[in-house]
């Protein structure tokens, strides 16, 4: 349960471990002055208050001659006295709202053993009525005397106070996590085959040591790439000099049989260099140029390679989104042309949001049985039965597609089409 409360975000979970402590101490510091600074205050001022009381009861009510008038008592103690024989609106008070008169009325109790009447008025003005034998004495005097006001510039001043720091770590902490947002940005758009625009390393002494060393990785693999693609660009130019060597000396065979047999299996050759040349060059990203999803599945179908099949679009949802236009094509047209050679119709539905891109592409073809659907996609795995066992192919169209949409944090996918035959999927997070 308190899992779903704490934050996801690193700014976030870094503001609540200093937001914490600020509010505990508030806390502490006003538990500290309502239980105990305050409550002092209150009962010595009720203290006062109550001793005037008793002084003014004690000349009125035993008929003595009051040493200060009730005009002076208005005037310099803001208290107004009032004496009745009969009082027939008298009840007695024993339960009081707040904790100022509560704490007056714990005084006031103290000294007076009797029945007694406490209200507060409209006006801000306590009102006591204090029952004797044969007398009731009513007091009433402004509500201030008995309270004050510093507990409110207290507790504003304290509320004040915590927001501004609270302010100043969120400003602070803010400028700390925002070089490992970049960081962490700069790692996604370099996972999808993304330029790096405008990074530059920033931040505290790790999250600097953290840049660099991605600048490192980045660097290393991107010089893997090279010289993976330079390595096997060099081997198929090393093996496709004999191979022309090849044809010129078979054009002298008498032959015709024997002739195309040889020639046939040099275009195969020839087929499955240009393959492993494009399952190598998968993961290059050099290519950064971007398009709109839909806007290129239909730049791929009126392509005159695909544009005589029967190949149906259906946009569920077209939003504003890009993805890397050399990997996404080259994905796409790898799914066709699979399906164009066992199927005679294609269904691509195509839903296209903020978050994701979705294309699911149906035939009719005959499939790909369950037990298969995961080996498809090993480099050079071929299957009895299925859409790439022809005389050309070695086992890399998948094994490509998957490795080039594994590069724009992509997914594909096969299950069983409704047309009865194969529906690959394929998923890119934005």
């Amino acid at each position: 349960m308190f899992r779903k409360l704490i934050p996801t975000s690193l700014l976030g979970r870094t503001i609540l471990i200093v937001l914490f402590p600020i509010v505990m101490f508030q806390l502490i510091i006003l538990s500290y002055y309502y239980n105990s600074l305050w409550e002092r205050t209150l009962n010595r001022l009720s203290r006062s208050v109550v001793m005037e009381i008793q002084m003014i009861t004690e000349q009125y009510i035993e008929n003595k001659n009051p040493i200060i008038a009730k005009e002076k008592l208005k005037e310099i103690f803001l208290i107004e006295v009032n004496t009745y024989e009969n009082l027939n609106t008298f009840i007695e008070t024993k339960q009081y709202d707040t904790q100022i008169i509560n704490s007056f009325a714990q005084e006031l109790r103290a000294r007076f053993k009797n029945s007694l009447s406490i209200k507060e008025t409209l006006n801000n003005t306590i009102e006591v009525i204090i029952k004797f034998e044969n007398k009731y004495l009513e007091v009433s005097f402004p509500k201030d005397r008995i309270t004050t006001s510093r507990n409110h510039i207290f507790l504003g001043w304290q509320i004040i106070s915590a927001l501004i720091l609270i302010l100043i770590s969120y400003l602070f902490l803010k400028n700390q996590v925002k070089p490992i947002s970049n960081l962490a940005k700069a790692a996604e758009l370099f996972g999808k085959g993304q330029e790096l625009n405008n990074f530059k390393i920033s931040g505290a002494l790790e999250v600097r040591q953290a840049g660099k060393e991605f600048i490192k990785m980045k660097n290393r693999i991107l010089k893997q790439i090279d010289q993976r693609s330079l390595m096997l660009a060099g081997v198929s130019h090393d093996l496709k000099t004999p191979l022309t060597r090849m044809k010129l000396i078979i054009e002298t065979l008498d032959n015709k049989d024997i002739k195309k047999e040889i020639n046939d299996e040099i275009n195969h050759m020839n087929e499955m260099l240009i393959e492993y040349l494009d399952f190598a060059a998968s993961d290059d990203s050099k290519d950064r140029s971007v398009i709109n999803p839909i806007e290129a599945i239909i730049k791929i179908k009126n392509d005159v390679h695909f544009r005589n099949h029967k190949i149906k679009l259906e946009v569920l949802n077209d939003e504003a989104v890009s993805v890397n236009e050399n990997v996404f094509v080259r994905s796409i047209t790898n799914v066709l042309n699979n399906a164009i050679d066992k199927a005679n119709k294609i269904i691509i539905k195509a839903e296209v949001n903020s978050k994701m891109v979705k294309i699911n592409i149906h035939d009719n073809g005959p499939g790909v049985d369950d037990e298969e659907k995961v080996n498809v996609f090993k480099p050079f795995y071929r299957v009895d039965k299925s859409r790439n066992q022809n005389k050309t192919s070695s086992g890399l169209g998948l094994a490509t597609t998957k490795s080039l949409l594994g590069s724009i944090n992509g997914k594909i996918s096969l299950h069983d089409s409704y047309l009865g035959g194969l529906e690959v999927a394929i998923v890119i997070q934005n």
